[in-house]
């Protein structure tokens, strides 16, 4: 859990003290990366002692996907040869996860700047042709989430990065919804699954990811015109930004975002990051 990940947990944790956010660490027969395993202990020890919401589980994929339709895919297919096999299991085990138990799901680069609990059963847009999938909620036995984790190895394409993600649920909403122009699709076609607008946790496109990290003038104190009412979530495209530095106590606007949002983290985190 490096540090970026650990404040969106904690900002998840510090807007939704109601929540429980549970951290999964998946285990797949040796196939784990190596990790530093003293900052790890850092993050999630500093998590634990100030948040009573956040627990860690460590999954073994074996027995996670025994017994559902994702299994055969998982044992016995060639998903792993593929360019984009972590970004798939990953698509793969959030329908799955959130078929079994229901609740939201969210990726690690979305920083919380206020509570989530007042939108249920919805997906996000991405853009004005189709859906993110990394922001998602569905009540446990939610039809959507059946028609997810059946569509997901009935047609997996390991070569294509966003067909198993994002165009899944884009496939997956048409069906649910009956509605194949994507502008229609929306809580009444979809029978109360609704469609938030981007700008609920993508305020800023990718392609502007940048603006992260830019240093703003010394006496712009203020959020951001973006950050308006309607914002949740800040995604920040961790794809792109990954490698981008961050500097304590910089007037960059991801520095502003988790000084603000993950103050117990933040307190620990090393210059730049």
């Amino acid at each position: 859990l490096n540090i970026r990940q650990a404040f969106a947990v904690e900002s998840l944790a510090f807007h939704n003290p109601n929540l429980f956010v549970n951290v999964l660490f998946m285990m797949d027969d040796g196939h784990q990366k190596r990790i530093n395993k003293s900052k790890v202990a850092e993050t999630v020890e500093k998590l634990q002692s100030k948040y009573e919401n956040i627990q860690f589980i460590v999954v073994d994929l074996d027995e996670y996907m025994a017994g559902t339709s994702m299994e055969k895919w998982f044992h016995c297919t060639d998903w792993r040869t593929g360019p984009y096999h972590v970004a798939h299991l990953s698509d793969g085990l959030r329908f799955l996860t959130l078929h079994k138990y229901g609740g939201y799901y969210f990726d690690l680069d979305v920083i919380f700047v206020r509570p989530v609990t007042y939108y249920r059963n919805f997906i996000t847009a991405a853009s004005a042709t189709n859906f993110a999938n990394g922001i998602i909620h569905a009540d446990h036995g939610h039809p959507i989430t059946q028609l997810a984790v059946n569509d997901f190895p009935s047609n997996y394409k390991k070569n294509k990065w966003t067909h198993n993600g994002p165009d899944l649920v884009l496939r997956v909403m048409k069906i649910f919804c009956g509605e194949e122009n994507f502008n229609a699709i929306n809580d009444v076609s979809c029978r109360g699954f609704g469609v938030l607008p981007r700008s609920t946790f993508l305020p800023i496109h990718w392609s502007h990811w940048q603006s992260f990290f830019i240093r703003r003038p010394a006496n712009e104190t203020g959020e951001p015109s973006w950050i308006t009412n309607q914002v949740v979530g800040v995604h920040v495209w961790n794809k792109l930004s990954c490698n981008e530095t961050a500097y304590k106590n910089s007037t960059q606007e991801y520095v502003r975002l988790v000084s603000h949002n993950c103050p117990v983290i933040y307190s620990i985190a090393p210059e730049t990051f």
